[in-house]
């Protein structure tokens, strides 16, 4: 067998840890459909009318940042907790493919599972809002540029909270909002404080990666790359996610008892 990646020890393992973990991920969907059925019929019901495609969009993107953080910041707990640090540690698999199955289940399984269980609420709190007003579902395929932006920021989360899950050795969930956010939140302040000497003081609130709108003469404008240029938006955030991580697995390796 292959020292690093072997694909049938893979899926033993895989499927091992399907079956030790299936019981709190079916407890994990079932808080996360609790926690969506919350967020979309309490908005419905304040808002009196069902949701607008555009506010649909806002809160997919949102519940995905916030749900998927925690679980991934919590898939590596094990390793952290010295008394099943063992176990795991010396399970007869190379740590990639260790790290290649919570990455799985972190990033497109969880992807896949959260919109399905938003789409399937969704339709739902619809057809159960306010009658009289006018009812769309979600369609990623009417602001495909969004949808996108907001996989890729959920990327870049995923792969810092995958760090900060192997890194931290107990409170996952805490260390890494307190890590996440606080970089974020100086990365966007200094982002907004480098556009307003670039730029004009009279720019709005700017997130990174994102277009920069700018009031002038009483009207707002937007200033954004060409259109022939987006994938730099795609690349950049992209590669911050690779490296981020290659730094989770590198972290990984250096586990020991």
């Amino acid at each position: 067998m292959n020292q690093h990646f072997d694909f049938s020890r893979f899926s033993r393992l895989l499927r091992r840890h399907t079956a030790e973990h299936l019981r709190a991920y079916l407890m994990g969907v079932a808080v996360l459909v609790g926690g969506v059925v919350a967020v979309l019929g309490g908005v419905t019901y304040l808002g009196g009318r069902p949701l607008h495609p555009a506010v649909q969009l806002v809160l997919f993107e949102y519940g995905l940042l916030s749900a998927g953080a925690m679980f991934t910041a919590a898939v590596f707990a094990a390793i952290g907790d010295q008394s099943r640090a063992a176990p795991a540690l010396l399970l007869p698999a190379s740590h990639l493919e260790k790290y290649l199955v919570v990455w799985l289940y972190s990033l497109p399984v969880f992807m896949v599972v959260y919109t399905v269980v938003f789409l399937a609420v969704d339709a739902l709190t619809l057809q159960l809002g306010a009658a009289g007003y006018p009812r769309q579902l979600l369609s990623f395929s009417e602001e495909p540029h969004y949808l996108v932006q907001a996989l890729l920021r959920y990327a870049v989360l995923h792969a810092a909270a995958l760090w900060c899950a192997i890194y931290f050795k107990r409170q996952h969930v805490i260390r890494m909002a307190f890590v996440v956010f606080g970089l974020g939140g100086a990365l966007t302040l200094l982002n907004f404080q480098v556009l307003k000497r670039l730029l004009t003081p009279g720019i709005a609130p700017t997130l990174p990666f994102s277009s920069v709108r700018i009031a002038e003469g009483g009207q707002l404008f937007s200033l954004a790359l060409p259109t022939t240029h987006p994938a730099l938006f795609v690349l950049l955030p992209l590669v911050l996610a690779l490296l981020l991580w290659a730094g989770a697995y590198a972290r990984l390796t250096e586990k020991q008892l």
